[in-house]
């Protein structure tokens, strides 16, 4: 579902924060957001937050107060700090709130609440658990099985990985592929962790101060060490890692993967 922002801009009293925005989310793509005010960018897509000028459309539809139940249904704010998105002291109490209050009405919403969980690797046990008894990762988890009980078309994260270990980021990034592979979900990931965009986004949007200062396909702009480090942006370590032996004649591909650029090396090496 394609997301299209028209010269948006926010502004908090007299201070502009965010200038005249105008961009496009491309459908059932891995869209990443690094640099400045990114959880405010989210907001706005999720009409948390409200462009003090311009518009934003959603499947067409622009998104304003008159239409906020389509827009909670189609979509879903993860966010950072997980006990942030609870309001409710149990996983069940918190599904019942959410589909409360967006209204989400189903004869099947205990079958729902399961299959949700089960499609984050979480058992039907978990239902019954308190959200404080969670370790951080299980909380990470039941946030993005909340998320998707109404099958919402976009899911948001903003910066998923930071309370997770190497284990845990693997499995939410699995969980993300799928959920654009399998069930043809457009995301959108705010971290400013370039080894994580490289790896997985399709396109990248960066905000510097106010201003989007490039919105391409990802691999476009990674591979412009140049403009990275101008921005004080990271280059992925596999792009620098690439860069640094071209620079020696050695005829290396660009590679997502680590065991991919491995077999290259061992073949040029």
């Amino acid at each position: 579902m394609e997301i299209i922002l028209h010269g948006v801009s926010y502004r908090n009293k007299s201070k502009t924060i965010l200038d005249k925005i105008s961009l496009c989310i491309k459908d059932n793509k891995i869209t990443g957001v690094i640099g400045d005010n990114k959880t405010l960018f989210l907001e706005l897509l999720d009409a948390i937050a409200i462009p003090s000028s311009g518009d934003i459309y959603i499947d067409r539809r622009k998104v304003e107060r008159d239409n906020l139940d389509y827009i909670r249904q189609i979509i879903s704010l993860v966010r950072q700090n997980s006990l942030d998105n609870f309001f409710t002291t149990t996983v069940k109490e918190e599904m019942n709130f959410v589909t409360k209050m967006l209204h989400y009405n189903t004869e099947k919403i205990n079958k729902k609440m399961i299959d949700s969980l089960k499609l984050v690797g979480l058992d039907e046990s978990y239902i019954k658990r308190s959200l404080f008894t969670l370790s951080a990762s299980e909380r990470k988890l039941v946030q993005i099985a909340i998320s998707l009980i109404t099958n919402p078309k976009i899911i948001m994260f903003d910066e998923p990985f930071e309370e997770l270990d190497n284990r845990n980021r693997k499995i939410i990034l699995k969980l993300i592929r799928k959920l654009k592979v399998k069930y043809n979900k457009t995301i959108i990931i705010a971290t400013n962790d370039t080894n994580i965009l490289y790896e997985n986004c399709d396109d990248l949007i960066i905000i510097k101060g106010m201003k989007v200062i490039a919105a391409d396909n990802s691999d476009l702009i990674f591979k412009d060490i140049e403009f990275l480090k101008k921005n004080n942006i990271d280059v992925p370590n596999l792009v620098l890692f690439t860069h640094l032996a071209k620079n020696k004649k050695v005829r290396l591909m660009y590679h997502k993967d680590i065991k991919d650029l491995i077999k290259d090396v061992y073949k040029h090496v």
